[in-house]
């Protein structure tokens, strides 16, 4: 245990989270306090956990919308308890609200503020980048275009023609990243400046905003017509994320850049906008090192279950140990769907699967370990005598 807490506690990626200008160290908290508020409605049941867990819930899921399958999680636990009916539904419906009010209370901010009655308007955004990092592998379709989509699908057929002559090596889309999201040459950006060309008094975040559902459906469509396309250039390479993630900007000192934003010096009371890195070429060789470390924790949580299952390690724990186990396996497989299909994975999205991983990995590890030490057979000693094969 004093190695797990060690390794949790010591862990020099925090320092570099934490000092980002983003939700992801703020993230990671809050759903690690979800997650133990879970084993404690597994152990322990009261009213009060009850509501602290709904209310912790609800604030995580407004942090960041990798959280949106959180919700799946509680509800299932709940549904798996011995409550009766009315008990399981009365739960479901006091964990649920927090979430609900906010989806409700930014789907019509959105409608108000934006004109577009949408929860997450990046989502649209995403799915069509996505559907972009396939697509540019495909040959493309000049026919049968849905109507609404004949003027975004033609930018998008004249930007991958212009990528395809490129001489520069890598291409800017050779990995999966925000490439189609916020390029300023990508299809996505140059509907949007077509499409507004002419308009120069609606707010930009509007404009954002009102093409997102077109977006959407626009890579759903895409994906459609590709699907098996879409699992090999995007599903396939986005789960070797998983398994190792990119550094991304955890691998660079402020983005490579000597310099921050007039912003930035104002926010943090700097004398000038310039900003030194011990590293003379702004590599955080540090962080460098925990794709791998993060593969071989994934590798041995894995086959760790694997291995506890099939050394009968669930005859020899109490019922509650039995469910956090197998709630750890359902959310990293969660986890895995969840990230694998909403958008490129990189290294500080796995801040929190970082952590619980590594725990029950380490734990599985050692009764692995500990059951193949006590299975071996006792050796023989020098002076005991040999059996004799004929008795």
């Amino acid at each position: 245990m004093r190695i797990i807490f060690a390794l949790l506690v010591l862990n020099p990626l925090w320092l570099y989270i934490a000092n980002f200008v983003s939700s992801d160290a703020l993230f990671a908290t809050l759903s690690l306090l979800w997650l133990t508020s879970l084993f404690w409605l597994l152990y322990a049941p009261n009213a009060k956990m009850l509501i602290a867990h709904a209310l912790i819930l609800g604030f995580v899921f407004s942090v960041r919308y990798n959280a949106l399958y959180y919700p799946f999680i509680s509800i299932l636990v709940f549904l798996t308890t011995r409550d009766s009916f009315k008990e399981k539904l009365l739960k479901i419906a006091i964990v649920i609200l927090p979430v609900g009010w906010f989806v409700l209370y930014t789907t019509l901010t959105f409608k108000e503020r934006l004109g577009v009655a949408t929860f997450s308007p990046f989502g649209g955004w995403q799915m069509g980048s996505n559907a972009l990092f396939m697509y540019a592998h495909v040959p493309p379709q000049r026919s049968n275009i849905p109507k609404q989509f004949v003027t975004l699908h033609n930018i998008t057929i004249k930007h991958m023609d212009s990528l395809n002559r490129l001489r520069q090596v890598p291409r800017p889309d050779a990995e999966l990243g925000i490439y189609y999201l916020w390029d300023d040459k990508a299809p996505l950006k140059q509907y949007l400046f077509e499409k507004y060309k002419r308009d120069s008094t609606t707010p930009y975040l509007q404009r954002w905003a009102a093409v997102s559902p077109l977006y959407g459906q626009y890579g759903t469509w895409l994906i459609k017509q590709h699907p098996g396309a879409f699992l090999r250039y995007y599903i396939w390479p986005n789960f070797i994320n998983y398994y190792s993630p990119p550094t991304e900007f955890l691998g660079w000192f402020n983005m490579g850049k000597n310099e921050v934003d007039p912003g930035a010096v104002s926010w943090f009371g700097y004398k000038s906008n310039k900003v030194h890195h011990f590293s003379k070429d702004n590599t955080i060789w540090l962080t460098n090192v925990f794709p791998l470390l993060l593969a071989m924790i994934n590798v041995v949580f894995f086959f760790g279950f694997i291995g506890f299952v099939i050394l009968g390690g669930f005859s020899k724990v109490t019922p509650y140990y039995k469910k956090v186990l197998w709630l750890m396996l359902t959310i990293w497989l969660g986890n895995l769907a969840f990230s694998v299909l909403a958008s490129p994975i990189v290294l500080r999205y796995q801040a929190f699967p970082f952590i619980f991983t590594l725990a029950f990995a380490v734990l599985l590890l050692g009764f692995v370990i500990q059951e193949s030490m006590e299975s071996k057979p006792a050796a023989v000693k020098e002076d005991d005598p040999l059996p004799d094969p004929a008795v």
